[in-house]
């Protein structure tokens, strides 16, 4: 039986607030934007017809990309939180650069108050290595990483650490070569359209994925550009950016089925309810 997945991203959940305690910060270059530019295009009203879609949808797990929140206050959290409660299938999260949008919310970890996937016991949770794993079924497993971290006014750079590339090698270490490996990240590899919002160390990431051939698919979000590019012929994987979930007029999520042979993604987009936009299947090559 195929492994049926869905990937789920950058759903924007916001409280806007004036009171001075929390502005001093990002956070108030955050809020002007939003009143002045993302909140004519951005809702969290049409998320709340997912769970009910999801769970006709027969799924495995969902895979959850980051940017639960627009400006990591807790009442953010809280929304997103009620929100992911509600979803019908175990559910694997990560945290975007929203998610960590002042240095207070990244210096006490506070999406990990909120989300959290690891089992006790696991040798590398997202917490403490920003890398974790999780077994799929007998053939496929899932490895997340965390790359978000706080950055200054008019930056969202991610971080792929020394630290971190040393944990997913040890990681990838204890793998059989028969493994079918996902990996999920809130920030693409490659370049950005500024280097402002790109991923720091993103060529030892992708040193990591050209030389690992077990890597079948690159799962990201952060872009707000829904892609499906398959990078096999340049021995590189599958690469899979869902889009932003909360856009009113381009919101969109990915449907995957996947077994030993390839990859059949239904690409849902919103548009006065959501649906299926189109169908594009990739067959395995490396």
């Amino acid at each position: 039986m195929p492994l049926r997945l869905a990937q789920i991203s950058d759903f924007h959940f916001t409280h806007l607030t004036w009171n001075p305690r929390y502005l001093f910060s990002k956070r108030l270059l955050g809020n002007i934007n939003w009143v002045f530019s993302r909140k004519t295009a951005f809702s969290t009203l049409h998320l709340q017809a997912l769970p009910p879609l999801l769970a006709s949808l027969h799924l495995d797990h969902i895979l959850l990309g980051g940017d639960f929140t627009t400006t990591s206050l807790e009442k953010e959290f809280a929304l997103a939180k009620t929100f992911v409660e509600q979803l019908p299938t175990p559910w694997i999260a990560i945290p975007g650069n929203h998610d960590c949008y002042t240095f207070s919310a990244h210096r006490k970890k506070l999406f990990y108050q909120y989300f959290t996937n690891h089992k006790k016991g696991a040798s590398f949770t997202l917490k403490e290595h920003g890398v974790e794993l999780h077994r799929l079924d007998s053939r496929w497993v899932l490895i997340a990483l965390d790359t978000a971290r706080a950055t200054h006014f008019y930056t969202s750079q991610g971080l792929f650490s020394q630290k971190q590339e040393a944990s997913l090698k040890e990681l990838l270490a204890t793998l059989s070569p028969e493994t079918h490996i996902l990996l999920l990240n809130h920030y693409p590899f490659f370049e950005n359209d500024s280097p402002q919002r790109s991923l720091v160390r993103a060529k030892a990431l992708e040193t990591i994925l050209r030389e690992d051939r077990r890597i079948k698919a690159y799962l990201h979000g952060h872009t707000h550009r829904h892609t499906i590019a398959n990078l096999q012929p340049s021995n590189l994987p599958v690469i899979l950016d869902g889009g932003c979930s909360a856009q009113m007029e381009k919101g969109s999520w990915n449907l995957l089925d996947l077994d030993e042979k390839g990859l059949t993604i239904n690409v849902y987009k919103f548009s006065n309810g959501w649906y299926v936009a189109k169908q594009e299947k990739i067959a395995w090559t490396r």
